[in-house]
């Protein structure tokens, strides 16, 4: 016997609040210490350091080019991205938007440490939290007991015309048709 669909709705409810409160307990760190995180002092200097001297190729040339000499806005970007993340999956709306940039914030630290071609890096927290985001993406994790049950029920549906839905919705028949015997073959001769 199959769970109720009530189960499966509590459980895929418990996993997004579990990927929300994952989000919220990195990026509210950041905003409660904000001289432990921002540069040009903080975790964000460091850490971008490391990701300079861990990388190579278009994303070294990335960070250099563009990050690091705007560190200050990167890490206001970093820190409100976890916690708006957080904060949409711990509400249930716009998951599957909210996972798919939870992905884009933890490849981005997988490459900052030189671990995409890592299995062990993806065995980390960082890979962890790819996987987490990946299934906020996939499943429909705000439907239950989320805002997108409501955003779901508010959206416009096409009005669908009564002679095409009973022909939907009829049962389908075997038709046999009789044709003449073939007089010569059907397929060219060589």
């Amino acid at each position: 016997m199959l769970p109720s669909n009530r189960h499966y709705a509590v459980v895929l409810t418990a996993f997004r609040l579990y990927a929300g409160f994952f989000w919220l307990a990195y990026g509210i760190e950041k905003f409660l210490h904000p001289a432990t995180f921002l540069p040009p002092t903080g975790l964000m200097a460091t850490y971008l350091a490391q990701a300079v001297a861990h990388t190579s190729g278009a994303y070294h040339g990335f960070l250099v080019g563009i990050v690091v000499p705007h560190e200050r806005l990167f890490a206001e970007l970093v820190r409100s991205g976890e916690v708006l993340v957080g904060c949409a999956l711990a509400l249930g709306i716009f998951t599957r938007f909210a996972g798919g940039v939870g992905i884009i914030l933890g490849l981005n630290y997988l490459a900052s440490k030189g671990g995409l071609g890592s299995v062990a890096a993806w065995t980390g927290i960082d890979g962890f939290s790819i996987v987490l985001s990946a299934l906020c993406l996939l499943l429909p994790l705000g439907r239950p007991l989320g805002v997108d049950a409501i955003l779901y029920a508010l959206r416009p549906r096409p009005a669908t015309a009564p002679a095409a839905h009973a022909a939907a919705t009829a049962p389908i028949e075997a038709e046999f048709v009789e044709e003449p015997p073939l007089e010569e073959a059907s397929a060219p001769r060589e």
